[in-house]
């Protein structure tokens, strides 16, 4: 039987819908959703969405519970497989007390799937529960709760067609969300709208800049401090916005006296009159659209950045109106899938942070007691683990064998402890699973989206899963009531549990299974009854005690790693648009790998015309950390002085895992130095 089942594109956040045709549950094509006008795309897809069934269908899925015995891996029921993981999680909370268990959930995965995992993880005893979202958005999270109260994306897409000004800041939309650049982006430009672009990258998007400004890798925040400075110093602000909705401006002020264009151009190398332009552009030319992605929070100063383009955005004025847009769209398929549910070791579900009010309503809301004590961060786990202080883990969906910076030593950790990873696909970090249970992806299971715009919708189970996978919270619910904490896991659909999320967040409570399951363009959230939605927040106020934007003084910090004789390079990596993360699924598309095969380096004509190196050439990158071999682009696309690799083949192999953001736990992920020297082929 040949059905038309609607689905929510599962490879970046901006939450494109299509069809998948179903033929008795087998994918067959994709069909464009021309039928939901409101939805994102309004019905285009990227070429990663047209491809986006082909990994379901690859030979290598897994397909049934594995057990790793004398080092080979053995098939073994699903029964034998939780009954082992139980007994093994057992033993180490008996031995070393809960704090020596973790969790990842994964913006892979449904909102369901992340709120049974976290709700597992509290019920045994253990806050030791983070997914990847904290090497993605965690530096731009915390300097825009600190700002605005809420780190949330401002406007619905329609308000960005509607601004005068367009500041992209590290990040390239035109590759990695291009749905979202033809339909919002590039239509503002056709009204008229100047585009300011800050990337050290001749990326696609700079190609359509009035301004484009290049600073060295990790060096955005001089940048930023300098327009902070060039503003205010010249009163170009919106005095009415700052006086009438805004506190600490005097504060601000005078943290940025000494950031002057001159000085950054000392830093970053942009000359300080491009700097004066795209200051005085921003603060003069109209409402803006103010984006940013990990070109700005994947750095040890990131936090930093992003607090001061939080003060750009509010003493400009371009929040809490119609017609402006801040905020960032990961390429993350469903972060706040992870964030709002409370996978994080310092939040509860909302999210919430995790105090004890917090804890004592979620206390009672689910019966037990949740443990008070924080757990640790992403990249502390595996520090924690290579110590051998961290004796168990259960993966959902996550790669961190090569998501986090400097995998050799991830490797190491992943060694030392007993691992579970639930998953579609054998990765990197499968390899050192102690046991594997086989996931259904994610047109093989019904479930929740919330897209990086704060739009909830239901995507729709249309792919029978493989073998015997099972949708992430079947599996964590076989898991609970192994464990002896069934009591707590009552649900016996995907509905049941979002119900409870219902309940358990009152900015969902309107998200409701039977709205979401009759209105497939979903609705806004906050959402706090069935009838209601908010496009756009703040404007009457933001979530703050003041209920006013509480600007913040900032300072300039060094990058995590600066060149020198030995090393004398940036380097810095980027994403593609045909592929995602690690690669686990789009390098089994057929299509997308045929495509974009391989991973490449980007350097500049006159810096490989002094190392020798010719376009095409095999050249070995090398780090502190490591180093890798691919296949030399000379281009005056990078600026000179640096170097850059797509992340999506082992880059992290040369990141660096110890400069770590104080606020957000950010490890340094894109900026690093290396040296570049040609292969000899024998």
């Amino acid at each position: 039987m040949e059905e038309l089942v609607p689905v929510v594109c599962p490879w970046c956040s901006v939450g494109c819908r299509l069809y998948i045709v179903s033929v008795n549950g087998h994918p067959r094509k994709i069909e464009w959703d021309y039928d939901h006008p409101n939805t994102p795309n309004k019905g285009k897809l990227c070429p990663k969405g047209v491809a986006s069934y082909q990994f379901t269908i690859s030979p290598d899925r897994l397909k049934k519970p594995l057990i790793k015995r004398n080092g080979k891996f053995e098939e073994v029921s699903w029964e034998e497989a939780i009954r082992y993981v139980a007994q093994k999680f057992k033993e180490i909370i008996e031995e070393h007390g809960p704090e020596a268990l973790a969790f990842l959930g994964s913006e892979r995965c449904s909102l369901e799937d992340n709120y049974v995992l976290q709700k597992l993880a509290r019920a045994l005893g253990t806050n030791n529960v983070e997914f990847a979202g904290r090497l993605c958005q965690s530096s731009n999270f915390v300097a825009r709760s600190k700002v605005f109260g809420s780190p949330a994306q401002t406007n619905p897409f329609e308000d960005i067609v509607k601004s005068k000004v367009i500041l992209v800041w590290g990040y390239n939309p035109a590759e990695t969300n291009p749905v979202l650049f033809g339909q919002y982006f590039e239509k503002a430009l056709d009204n008229g709208a100047k585009i300011i672009v800050v990337d050290p990258i001749k990326t696609k998007t700079a190609k359509f800049a009035d301004i484009h400004l290049q600073p060295y890798p990790g060096t955005d925040l001089a940048v930023a401090l300098a327009m902070l400075n060039y503003i205010i110093k010249n009163e170009l602000y919106d005095r009415k916005f700052v006086e009438e909705r805004t506190d600490n401006f005097e504060e601000l002020a005078k943290s940025v006296e000494e950031y002057t264009p001159e000085w950054a151009e000392k830093v970053s190398e942009v000359p300080a009159g491009m700097i004066k332009r795209a200051a005085e552009l921003l603060a003069t030319g109209g409402n803006a659209t103010i984006v940013l992605n990990e070109g700005v929070n994947q750095h040890a100063n990131g936090t930093m950045t992003a607090l001061a383009i939080a003060n750009l955005i509010a003493i400009t004025g371009n929040i809490g109106k119609e017609g402006v847009f801040s905020g960032v769209i990961p390429g993350a398929h469903c972060g706040l899938c992870a964030a709002v549910p409370g996978v994080n070791c310092a939040q509860l579900p909302g999210p919430v942070p995790l105090n004890e009010e917090n804890a004592k309503k979620f206390s009672e809301l689910w019966g037990f007691e949740v443990p008070r004590k924080p757990g640790l961060h992403y990249q502390a786990i595996f520090k924690a683990m290579a110590e051998g202080k961290m004796k168990g883990i259960f993966i959902m969906g996550q790669n961190p064998a090569r998501s986090l910076a400097n995998s050799s030593l991830i490797e190491e950790a992943l060694e030392k402890a007993f691992v579970v990873v639930s998953d579609i696909f054998p990765t990197e970090t499968t390899k050192f699973a102690d046991v594997i249970l086989p996931a259904a992806s994610w047109y093989e299971k019904t479930g929740t989206v919330i897209t990086q715009n704060r739009r909830v919708m239901r995507s729709f189970k249309a792919v029978k899963p493989p073998g015997e996978a099972k949708p992430d919270w079947e599996i964590l619910v076989m898991l609970a009531r192994e464990l002896g904490v069934g009591e707590y896991f009552n649900y016996s659909s995907v509905d049941d549990i979002l119900r409870e999320i219902n309940r358990a967040i009152p900015a969902l409570k309107g998200a409701t299974p039977e709205r979401l399951n009759s209105n497939l363009e979903g609705c806004f959230y906050p959402c706090p009854d069935e009838k209601s939605e908010t496009p756009r927040l703040f404007l009457n106020g933001f979530p703050t005690k003041t209920g006013r934007a509480q600007l913040a003084p900032v300072k300039w910090i060094q990058p995590g790693e600066v060149p020198d004789e030995e090393y004398p390079l940036w380097l810095t990596n980027f994403r593609q648009v045909g592929h995602f993360h690690t690669g686990t699924m789009s390098m089994r598309s057929k299509s997308l790998i045929k495509r974009w095969p391989e991973g490449f380096l980007m350097i500049n004509p006159e810096d490989a015309k002094a190392l020798g190196i010719r376009d095409g050439d095999r050249v070995r990158v090398e780090t502190r950390r490591g180093s890798l071999v691919v296949r030399a682009m000379v281009t005056d696309r990078i600026r000179k002085g640096v170097v850059a690799m797509p992340w999506h083949w082992g880059v992290n192999f040369l990141t660096k895992d110890d400069a770590i953001d104080e606020f957000s736990k950010m490890p340094e992920l894109k900026a690093v130095t290396c040296r570049v020297t040609k292969e000899v082929v024998e």
